[in-house]
């Protein structure tokens, strides 16, 4: 009898594609004038980062507004008729000390959970989103998009664990590339003032990964200022000390429009 087909780990990743391309198959019930957009933003992130065995190393955004050493963030969206066309990059270097809870196994029944640990860390995160968008409705309030993309997203973290036992370093990089697909668009309440949003899934590098993205702008001339809250999160599926990690925070953009 035959053979059974090993199932391929970017499966996920090829079904993502293949609903991408459907969606953006959709048909659009006005076309939209050609407009370029570039935003530059301020994300004041929270970093859950989860390690393998459990541990979280928890960085609030006033640590990380404190230990930022280096941050670049923004956005590139052209619009002609239908179709959109889009760059999302983030980098930032952020380096973290402090104690934590370290969970063990001690093997003796009345033996700790955890013990605890100084930990002195630096991560560097990169992502890249390139992403390709068709108009679902174009209404008088209404604008809103099917996206389908590739997200790259790069992880360097360097991690020095020291408890009364002794030390412990270490040094990982992931480097994750995910298809994905998902929504955007704008509700407009009047001239001026709208909301924006953005939810986007992929997969294949990681197990999963998410992008959620809303708030209020205040448009003037070819000019915006944007209030929102945005979440990511990235469940790996083959990382050395990674399991997962999640940015999440207030935001303030600026945009011009030409």
């Amino acid at each position: 009898m035959p053979s059974a087909t090993p199932r391929s780990r970017f499966a996920p990743a090829s079904r993502l594609a293949a609903g991408a391309a459907f969606c953006l198959a959709l048909p659009a019930t006005q076309v939209a004038a050609a407009e370029t957009t570039v935003s530059l933003y301020l994300w004041g992130t929270d970093v859950d980062q989860t390690l393998e065995g459990g541990t979280r190393l928890e960085t609030s955004r006033q640590t990380v507004m404190e230990n930022l050493e280096f941050g670049l963030m923004g956005t590139l969206v052209h619009r002609r008729g239908p179709w959109l066309y889009g760059f999302d990059g983030l980098y930032a270097d952020i380096g973290k000390d402090g104690d934590v809870d370290v969970p063990v196994q001690s093997g003796e029944p009345d033996g700790p959970e955890s013990i605890e640990a100084a930990l002195d860390f630096t991560t560097k995160t990169i992502m890249a989103h390139a992403f390709v968008g068709h108009e679902w409705y174009r209404g008088a309030d209404w604008a809103l998009y099917g996206t389908g993309g590739i997200r790259y997203t790069r992880f360097e973290t360097e991690l020095t664990v020291a408890t009364d036992a002794g030390g412990r370093r270490f040094e990982t990089e992931d480097n994750l590339t995910d298809a994905t697909f998902g929504v955007r668009g704008h509700y407009a309440y009047t001239p001026h003032w709208s909301t924006p949003f953005i939810l986007d899934v992929g997969t294949g590098s990681t197990e999963a990964s998410l992008h959620a993205f809303t708030g209020i702008e205040y448009a003037w001339g070819a000019s915006s200022v944007t209030a929102a809250y945005r979440y990511m999160k990235w469940k790996l599926d083959d990382s050395d000390y990674l399991d997962r990690v999640i940015y999440e925070g207030p935001l303030l953009a600026f945009s011009y429009r030409f």
